[in-house]
């Protein structure tokens, strides 16, 4: 019996981290479809692997809302995802000072729709915490409803941010196919929920995917070009 226990676990943790790797990964199929592949520089591209990242650490919240599993677990997450999105945001303020110019009134608007995303998250993980929650919902349906409704809105507005954007995805073609992959983990999360196990992963396994993400990202686009 312990043995089966000890195997059963493993095979948890592989469809784990194979759930993640999926998700995480399909995200940089639009950005990697075009060639040839033009480099920004290390700096840029990594920064912007980063937040890729973040964003199908979004995706991958989504599809796991909907399964049995740790709510402490689920919510560990999803401040690493709040977290990889604001070194997203300062990698380039602090490497990039003509990024400021983005953050001034009259930036282009997909720019301002990035910003939007980042508070949606900080809203959903806030009203998401029980003190805030049982105080705006008084029933756990409403909470639940409304929690899936930020989160899809949030994952719009950051696909319309990097989408228009139009620094990595120069085509129509690449346009449509990342549009397709996160309208299909909103749409049809059920059917990617059947890659996750019953454990979400780990804060060490989570941050070391997205950080092998998107160095390899850049290294793709640096070396590669």
């Amino acid at each position: 019996m312990p043995h089966y226990s000890e195997s059963a676990s493993n095979n948890h943790r592989e469809a784990d981290l194979r759930a993640l790797i999926v998700i995480i990964g399909s995200v940089f199929v639009a950005p990697l479809a075009g060639w040839p592949l033009h480099a920004g520089g290390w700096y840029w591209d990594i920064g912007n692997g980063i937040g890729f990242a973040a964003f199908g650490g979004l995706l991958y919240l989504m599809i796991s809302s909907n399964r049995q599993f740790d709510v402490t677990a689920h919510k560990v997450l999803g401040y690493l995802v709040l977290a990889l999105t604001l070194s997203h945001v300062f990698w380039f303020l602090l490497g990039d000072a003509a990024t400021i110019e983005y953050m001034k009134f009259g930036a282009p608007d997909y720019m301002w729709l990035g910003l939007v995303s980042l508070l949606l998250l900080f809203v959903l993980l806030t009203i998401a915490l029980p003190p805030e929650r049982t105080r705006v919902h008084r029933q756990y349906s409403d909470f639940k409803y409304w929690h899936r409704f930020v989160a899809i809105a949030t994952i719009a507005c950051a696909a319309y941010h990097i989408v228009i954007s139009g620094f990595y995805l120069n085509g129509w073609t690449q346009a449509l196919l990342f549009i397709a992959i996160a309208t299909a983990t909103c749409l049809e999360r059920d059917r990617w929920a059947r890659l996750v196990g019953p454990r979400l992963p780990t804060p060490v396994v989570f941050v070391a995917v997205s950080a092998f993400a998107a160095v390899a990202f850049a290294a793709a686009r640096n070396l590669g070009s």
